[in-house]
């Protein structure tokens, strides 16, 4: 009884709201920033009102082999809106396949906005900034 209690603790420990805040914790303190990223990156901001803006991240044209996608983007913005991503609490997405990503999400309209995004193949990871 104690070992299958334990392995139901375990799988529950390992849910994949937890693989997502993993992700987000480690893309707020990573700082190596990718310098060379085979995809074409483009950010869009809107203003929805005069409060709050709407972001779109779009990345596509990869220019190497891009299976098992897996994307977030995260600002630093206090919020408790949870972070737009693909491939994380859901499947990766093959970009071979499909004609690109777009992550969407709203946040607060203040003075400066730095954005982070994690691109991660399954053989390369790449960080790229975006400072609103």
């Amino acid at each position: 009884m104690k070992k299958l209690l334990f392995l139901v603790i375990l799988l529950v420990g390992c849910s994949k709201s937890n693989v997502y805040d993993m992700y987000v914790e480690k893309l707020k303190n990573d700082e190596n920033i990718s310098r060379d990223i085979p995809f074409n990156i483009q950010f869009n901001i809107d203003n929805v009102n005069d409060n709050r803006i709407i972001y779109q991240v779009i990345i596509d044209e990869p220019k190497v082999e891009a299976t098992n996608v897996k994307a977030l983007v995260i600002h630093d913005v206090k919020t408790k809106d949870i972070f737009p991503s693909v491939g994380i609490v859901d499947e990766p997405i093959d970009l071979q396949k499909e004609k690109g990503i777009i992550l969407i999400g709203y946040v607060d309209q203040t003075d400066d906005i730095n954005f982070k995004l994690l691109i991660e193949t399954e053989d390369n990871q790449y960080i790229y900034e975006y400072n609103y």
